[in-house]
This record gives structure tokens, sequence and C-alpha cells, in this order.
């Protein structure tokens, strides 16, 4: 999971934002004399669409790295599981890191439900079940590089399948994967319940959905918290369908913060 976050740090300018900035001779005008001005821009691929309609893409992560990361994170061997993105590859299931120190051996290993040490806090796990909160937002990142590359960038998903789709077709995978938590599958059955018959078929507790503090990595159980409206309740986002995507005009920012102070 340490390794996905670098790429959630990215947002997209309007050409009009831009210009703004340059105006004002503030700390972004610099940055992009920095980095060459509009043709170094251009160059690196920061800087798209016809005059008018440019967008320029700010991230830590390098586009020639993105592609690498996605193939690791939409891997259903590694990260990708049927319900999201697992917080540790799954590759480390049959393949645990070691590491030996003055006689002191320490392992991480796939783990996709309770943490199987205290060490960290009981039940908390890091090392293979789904958590919410980073889920949403890769989907709210790939929708901004999305609005970015359009379908000028396509990438292998799921990893090894030779399907090439964009950027707005995995995002919208991912959410169907993440909601899906809650829905009842073709057998009845709603994954977030897991084993728990009474929850999966009591007519008096199958429609009470609680928002588990993370998942099970494989199978998508809920574990943890179960009231953890906090970050999990964040689904209801998912589910309106609130596009993510960060790239506003100064229009669109202006009409999202009268419709934020109305509600």
């Amino acid at each position: 999971m340490v390794g996905m976050i670098p790429l959630l740090a990215a947002v997209v300018l309007d050409e009009h934002i831009v210009g703004r900035a340059q105006m004002l001779g503030k700390g972004a005008a610099r940055l992009i004399a920095d980095l060459g001005g509009r043709k170094g821009l251009v160059d690196q691929g920061l800087l798209r669409g016809e005059a008018g309609e440019e967008r320029l893409l700010l991230g830590v992560v390098g586009i020639e790295r993105l592609v690498r990361l996605f193939e690791k994170l939409f891997d259903e061997r590694e990260f990708l599981s049927p319900h999201g993105l697992r917080a540790l590859s799954a590759y480390h299931r049959d393949h645990p890191y070691v590491i030996e120190i003055e006689g002191v051996t320490a392992t991480v290993d796939y783990e996709p439900a309770e943490s199987t040490t205290n060490m960290f806090g009981g039940n908390s796990n890091w090392r293979g079940p789904i958590w919410f909160p980073l889920n949403y937002l890769v989907v709210n990142t790939l929708e901004r590089y999305h609005r970015f590359f359009g379908e000028e960038l396509t990438i292998e998903y799921p990893a090894g399948t030779g399907q090439l789709r964009s950027l707005d077709f995995v995002a919208e995978d991912l959410r169907r994967r993440l909601i899906g938590l809650f829905e009842r599958g073709p057998d009845g059955l709603r994954p977030c319940f897991g084993g728990v018959e009474r929850l999966q078929r009591d007519p008096a507790w199958r429609d009470n959905l609680v928002f588990s503090e993370y998942f099970h990595g494989d199978n998508g159980a809920g574990l943890g918290a179960s009231h953890q409206t906090g970050w999990t309740g964040i689904v209801a986002d998912l589910i309106r369908g609130r596009p993510g995507n960060g790239v506003y005009t100064l229009g669109e920012a202006t009409r999202l913060a009268a419709e934020q102070t109305s509600s």
C-alpha cells in the first residue's frame, strides 16, 4: 500500500487556472518556468489539449512510472481482489518477506483477515485486507488521470488478460467491486456478511447493513469495528456516482462550492 499512495497525489488544472497563476507570478508560475515553460511541459507530457482547453498534470509520480504501478496494482494475483484493492499483495501468501538482523528474524506475509499478531494493536491489520478509504481515493485518482489522458492512455486490466482499458473503465469497475461488498450476489448472499448465517438469511437481519472497518482480502467479509461510518460510509458517494476527477474550471468550482454551502 505504501507503494500506491504516491500516485494519489495528482491534480489536473485547466488552462484558465494555469493562466491566472502565471499572472500572479507566485510559486506556481515559478514551478512552470522551472519545468521549461509551456514547451517543456508539452515535451514531458504534462500539458495536453488544444488551445483553450489545455490541461496541466501536477503529481508526485512521473508519467513513465504510472503504468508500472498499475501493472502491480491491477494484477489479480497481487493487489486486485473481487472486492477491491488489498493492502498487501497476495504474492506474499506464498512468498513472505523475511529479514534477519543480529539473530532476530522478522516476517511480513499476506494475511487476508485479522492480524495474527497484536504487535500493531490487536486486530488492526494492513497486511492483506481491503480498506475502503484508500480504495475510494484510488477511484477518484483514476478519474483525475482519465480527465487528463482521455482515451490516449489504456492499460491492461486486469493485468495479464490482454484487455486494454481506459482509466475511466478501470475506475468504474473498481467502484462496482467496492459497492458489490454490500450487494447480494447470484447466490443471494452479501460478501460483507461473510459466513454468518443469521446475517445472510434471517429476514430480521439480512437487510441491516453495517460499515465494517475493513474487509477480508479474498472473500470480502466485513472485519474489525462495525460502525466505521466515518470512512466505510463513503460507499454512499460511490453509489451516488459523483465524479472525483479533481479538475475544475472556475465556473465548476464556484458551482460546487455553492452546492456544498446550500447542502
